[in-house]
């Protein structure tokens, strides 16, 4: 109850936000255990310093390309379990860690439980912003950055404080064991459909009815393309840098640079400290500015990009006076006394004396931890609202693919940073002047997050157009859905009247199966409120019954054996009076389906007209002739099924089954026919991606013809007036379409081979 207090998350789907986040800390946390023991490992492994960072660069490295590949399956198929094997490997790969007895072993195990890690991030935050309502996912995705600091300092503090005690492969172990136990769980949880936080398919979701549509290798441009998407994941290669050198580099910095008088026993730890003292503020600006943004988010939809900008630009000023108010640590100015060596019973008695005494003898201590605090801050501006803004402008089918493409992004420049790291540190002198230097890279970030603050709000409102289309589609097209059902229903109790009297059991299977058609009709209209389906299935489903219970009553009085030949003469006159009364009952009629398929055709027709005004419409509009198309010849197969089983048709019913037999093959053929022209359309449209015009770019031409009523062609001539070349190549395809078009009826009369 007390989370309801601060969320409108459903309780329902707490569990899976729980459950990502208990699987980010354990992926993070195992990220960055090996680098508090990279003195232990080398001296176990005997290796140059110079290796000591590649099993974490490989580990990065792959994270980044497997996010990728991990974020397209998870938009494809089942999201749980991609999750599911995306933990499977980062254990299996923890493990082996843990086993390693050599240097290659230990790359190898890295390399494995990167493939994993890079599952987690994609594959959840697409879980995630699926439970979280738009106006709440800053706040949410800056607590999932919050725990992900978190389990940074966990997983540096694991085998800062127990690696030296156990060894260092002791931490692995440990959190296996855990990720053993999350594996266990995640077999038992619910994931939230698709699209369930989207404003536009609310309405889908009370139904109960699901969000069908999946990525395709074509959307990969698509995403890439839009503006946000292309300047976030850009501004992530250059936004990384500063924080990957502070996070892996400032412990061993203090350590050889400031604190290297600090006895060896207590070194690490207080050097751990102070480095932590950065993320304290990382930890309260992803808390603050988080809660921020989705305020702001509430007054204007471009508030998130542009708060991101602003803190991004105000962290470079602070972080450089972080850094100059460094100063090296001499014993004697500390009022302490140290015994040789430190008890083990008394390490933390001195590493807290130590710190205390620092900040005592070196004031300057107190404006590094301030300014730590306040860059640490406003650098996490942009961490706690980028997400958010990422599921903003993407599709519910492509948020695990766009997550993943700044995933990739990042963990790129964090591996490519780690691994020319000793070659800055070499160049440029030392660490203090490698983190100097690095500061630098938020400014271009910066730049790129205030590009993306002018396009946020045109990229929202163009998906939450195409959501809209595609929820009134999906809604008509499950209500037509019912309705085939029902008249494919009916056509089962006209079709039993032909077993009346000569066969019981064909008679009641064929009543059966309608009954239960129109019980699933009638459920589904009472759950999914669609009253006019629900009372229609429910009249229907009694009148049935009650005809079902007449008619085997008179089967069981005919079964008699003692029977008169008047009294079964009686009996089959009943039987024929109920058949009569079936004849006149509700029929699943030619014309009805005929209704269809002159409706597939009208859909043609508007895609015609369309192709005027907004060509990408006008090709969906052909995609919907082609279901009803598949729906009819489906309609028309069954009818004809059950006329052929029969071996002596009346005069009527074989007008009918001819008739029906017509139009099933003048729909056969008006499907091919329609697959045809999709495909030249979708193929002329497909052309002129080599001239560099997208999808994307015939939908924002389509919308200004839209929007000021005006022909496709004179759009183009004003918009592409300096680029001959593409207005040539969208001409050229407009009259390639017409073409195309004034064939289609040709292609009717046509008769498709299928090999």
């Amino acid at each position: 109850m007390l989370i309801s207090r601060f969320t409108t998350v459903k309780f329902k789907d707490l569990a899976p936000i729980v459950l990502v986040m208990v699987l980010l800390f354990i992926s993070i946390a195992c990220a960055n255990m090996l680098i508090p023991s990279y003195a232990a490992i080398r001296q176990e492994f005997n290796i140059p310093e110079a290796l000591i960072a590649i099993p974490d660069a490989f580990f990065v490295l792959i994270s980044a390309l497997f996010a990728l590949l991990w974020g397209y399956w998870a938009d494809r198929v089942d999201r749980g379990k991609v999750l599911l094997a995306g933990a499977f490997s980062w254990t299996i790969g923890m493990l082996l860690t843990a086993f390693s007895t050599t240097y290659l072993m230990l790359v190898i195990s890295r390399v494995s439980s990167g493939a994993g890690l890079g599952c987690v991030l994609p594959v959840g935050y697409s879980i995630i912003s699926d439970a979280i309502p738009a106006e709440e996912r800053s706040g949410w995705f800056g607590t999932l950055a919050i725990l992900s600091s978190i389990s940074n300092g966990a997983g540096q503090g694991l085998s800062s404080f127990l690696g030296p005690i156990f060894t260092w492969r002791f931490p692995f172990f440990l959190l296996s064991g855990i990720s053993v136990v999350v594996i266990f769980i995640l077999f038992f949880v619910k994931i939230p459909k698709r699209g369930a936080s989207e404003d536009e398919l609310l309405d889908l979701m009370e139904l109960d009815l699901e969000y069908s549509y999946r990525i395709s290798k074509e959307d990969l441009s698509v995403i890439i393309r839009k503006k946000t998407n292309l300047y976030l994941t850009i501004q992530g290669f250059f936004s990384i840098i500063p924080g990957t050198v502070l996070v892996y580099f400032t412990t061993s910095m203090l350590m050889l640079q400031y604190f290297n008088q600090i006895p060896s026993e207590i070194r690490l730890q207080t050097a751990t400290i102070f480095a932590g003292m950065i993320g304290v503020g990382y930890l309260i600006g992803n808390a603050v500015f988080a809660r921020l943004g989705d305020v702001l988010f509430r007054r204007n939809k471009k508030n998130r990009a542009r708060l991101a900008t602003i803190c991004l630009i105000l962290s470079i000023p602070f972080a450089i006076v972080l850094l100059i108010s460094l100063h090296p640590i001499n014993l004697n100015r500390l009022s302490i006394i140290y015994p040789e060596p430190i008890p083990t019973e008394k390490i933390w008695l001195y590493i807290f004396r130590t710190i205390g005494e620092i900040f005592v003898a070196y004031p300057n201590y107190i404006i590094f931890f301030v300014f730590a605090l306040m860059a640490s801050m406003l650098g996490a501006g942009p961490v706690a609202n980028r997400n958010a803004v990422m599921i903003d402008v993407n599709m519910p089918e492509h948020k695990g693919t766009a997550a993943s493409f700044l995933k990739l992004s990042e963990q790129i420049s964090k591996g490519v940073t780690l691994l020319i790291s000793f070659t800055l540190i070499t160049l440029l002198g030392s660490i203090f002047n490698m983190l100097f230097f690095t500061i630098f890279f938020w400014f271009p970030a910066a730049i790129l997050w205030y590009l993306a603050s002018r396009n946020v709000e045109k990229d929202m409102a163009y998906k939450s157009r195409i959501l809209s289309e595609r929820k009134q589609v999906s809604l008509i097209d499950y209500i037509f859905e019912l309705e085939i059902q029902i008249d494919r229903a009916i056509q089962k109790v006209q079709d039993s009247k032909y077993y009346i009297q000569s066969d019981e059991n064909k008679f009641n299977k064929l009543l059966n199966d309608a009954l239960l058609i129109f019980k699933f009709c009638e459920r589904e209209g009472e759950y999914r409120s669609i009253t006019d389906v629900q009372k229609k299935a429910h009249i229907f489903y009694l009148r049935v019954l009650l005809i079902k219970q007449e008619v085997n009553l008179i089967f069981e009085e005919l079964s008699k054996e003692d029977l008169e030949p008047k009294e079964i003469t009686r009996l089959k006159n009943e039987l024929r009076q109920i058949y009569n009364k079936i004849s006149e009952w509700e029929k699943s009629t030619y014309g009805e389906i005929q209704t269809y398929y002159e409706d597939a055709y009208l859909k043609i027709i508007e895609a015609r007209i369309n192709q005027k005004k907004d060509l990408i419409k006008g090709l969906f509009k052909i995609s919907e002739a082609i279901r009803i198309y598949e729906r009819v010849k489906y309609l028309l197969s069954e009818r004809l099924e059950v006329a052929n089983e029969k071996s002596n048709l009346s005069e009527e019913e074989s007008i009918v089954r001819d008739k029906e037999q017509e139009l099933f093959n003048k729909c056969s053929k008006s499907l091919n026919a329609t697959k045809k022209l999709h495909e030249e359309i979708k193929f002329a449209l497909n052309q002129l991606k080599e001239v560099g015009i997208q999808r994307e770019d015939l939908s924002k031409i389509s919308d200004l013809s839209q929007e000021y009523n005006i022909d496709l062609y004179d759009v183009i001539l004003d918009t592409f007036q300096d680029d001959k070349k593409r207005q040539k190549a969208l001409i050229g395809t407009l009259d390639e379409i017409d073409d195309i078009f004034n064939q289609y009826d040709k292609w009717k009369e046509t008769e498709f081979k299928v090999f």
